[in-house]
């Protein structure tokens, strides 16, 4: 009889015991679900405000310029190059200029690429450097253009194309121009910038002996 009511008792303990297992089991797929229905539904909200943020930092940007702790924090590492290289500390120079490269990458900042470039050129050819400075000025000067473009950034544009007119890229300057114009079509005080850095430059000597070059027959 006590055999009987044990295997009965153990019995009842395991099928309590399922049962709770399959009501847990239960809440707990029903909260997966429910955190996924969730998500699905917050998503589309959270893309427009990170859309919405990216748009306010933009403008925040366009109006107030750079915020004034990375002004402050970034003049200072443009400095720490200089002083190297006054100082006649090339390997110093080389050391400050690549901290400062990689500062303006992870910034997003076309204004701070086009300000590692001219430091680049600033620094000069030393033996620190494994590619000449115009090679580094270039790359630097590229990212700025692409960032300022992405960004619908005339400024942007005409500084990066300064940067390739200082190095003598007179193709790649044409292309910043045709980029800039494209660029301010809807906005004529824009295009005027446009119109009179693209009427500096096609004044400039070295462009007027490329074009004859490339033109022989006029």
């Amino acid at each position: 009889m006590a055999m009987i009511l044990r295997r009965t008792v153990l019995a009842v303990s395991i099928g309590v015991g399922l049962v709770l297992f399959g009501v847990l089991s239960g809440i707990v797929i029903d909260r997966l679900r429910f955190d996924r229905q969730r998500a699905a539904v917050l998503k589309p909200y959270e893309d427009a405000l990170r859309g919405r943020n990216e748009v306010l930092m933009r403008l925040e940007l366009a109006t107030n310029g750079r915020h004034p702790a990375f002004d402050a924090q970034w003049r200072r590492s443009l400095q720490d190059v200089d002083d190297a290289r006054q100082t006649g500390s090339s390997g110093r120079a080389v050391a400050a200029w690549r901290d400062a490269y990689g500062a303006a990458l992870r910034s997003g900042r076309w204004d701070a690429m086009i300000d590692v470039g001219d430091a680049a050129l600033r620094v000069g050819a030393v033996p620190e450097f494994r590619e000449s400075p115009d090679a580094a000025a270039r790359r630097s000067y590229l990212t700025a253009l692409f960032r300022a473009r992405g960004q619908a950034s005339v400024d942007g544009v005409l500084s990066a194309c300064r940067g390739f007119a200082l190095l003598g890229d007179v193709a790649v300057v044409r292309q910043c121009i045709e980029i800039g114009h494209e660029l301010a079509k809807s906005d004529p005080v824009a295009g005027g910038r446009v119109a009179a850095f693209a009427g500096r430059f096609m004044s400039h000597p070295v462009v007027a002996v490329d074009k004859a070059a490339a033109e022989p027959g006029l």
